[in-house]
């Protein structure tokens, strides 16, 4: 046997009476409690040497997810292998993050566990059902949630108050009608960007490009455009996303390795 479960199982003394030992007859059968049939069938195909290549796609994803839960329970390292090996490949069909998270976390296979959550992250909170919140664990859930909660607090707050527009002595000539039309056009341009509700635009690069892109029709000195952009290019205000993000991912792979 490839289990050392089934071989201890199978070695134990049997006793006397020969009549009652589970597993000579179809009347008395051993009993694995907790485990279905179909996934037991699917871990005795494995053990059988057929390996579900004819079956669709998703007959075949439910096969492999059968041969790595039972492999793991009883310590199959082969079909072990076998399945992770199997479920990472190229697929017609998509290989859900929030089923990826799900099995990394209950099989330890740590290297899935990162590029799921990243996916997820990428994804509006509302779009996340409730079947693969369910997935995810309430703790990657929740870290996920606060996550996504403060970074749109952080915008909020940027998109309100337009950025210090800092003017360098007397090479701006006019600094109150620059101060003026920064403030109007932070409001009127770039915060609107910041806050829109399907595609927002966050990033320091996205930002920056749309100020270089911005015509203000002579409001700001070139000098001020100049500062403010150089300004914006070095504040950590507009890599608050990304920062966080980061942080969220370091939460969830301690928690996946120490929790």
């Amino acid at each position: 046997m490839q289990s050392p479960i089934f071989d201890a199982m199978l070695s134990l003394p049997q006793g006397e009476n020969q009549e009652n030992i589970e597993g000579r007859s179809d009347d008395n059968p051993i009993v694995l409690h907790g485990i279905v049939r179909q996934e037991f069938d699917h871990l005795l195909c494995y053990l059988h040497g057929r390996r579900g290549g004819s079956d669709s796609e998703l007959e075949r994803r439910e096969f492999l997810i059968s041969v790595l839960k039972l492999s793991d329970l009883y310590q199959i390292d082969t079909g072990f292998q076998f399945a992770v090996s199997e479920l990472k490949r190229a697929s017609p069909m998509p290989f859900e993050p929030s089923l990826k998270l799900k099995l990394g976390r209950q099989y330890r296979i740590n290297k899935w566990v990162e590029p799921a959550f990243c996916a997820l992250m990428e994804r509006p909170v509302s779009s996340i059902t409730r079947l693969e919140a369910h997935q995810m664990g309430m703790e990657f859930f929740w870290i996920l949630v606060t996550t996504k909660a403060e970074i749109e607090d952080h915008y909020r707050a940027l998109a309100y108050t337009e950025p210090a527009l800092d003017q360098l002595g007397d090479l701006c000539e006019t600094p109150q009608a620059c101060a003026a039309v920064w403030k109007d056009e932070w409001w009127n341009g770039i915060a609107r960007h910041l806050l829109h509700p399907e595609t927002p635009c966050r990033s320091q690069s996205g930002i920056i490009a749309l100020l270089e892109g911005t015509d203000f029709d002579s409001g700001i000195c070139s000098t001020c455009k100049a500062g403010i952009i150089l300004k914006l290019m070095d504040s950590p205000a507009l890599q608050y996303e990304e920062a966080q993000e980061d942080i969220a991912t370091v939460f969830v792979m301690d928690y996946q390795m120490n929790g």
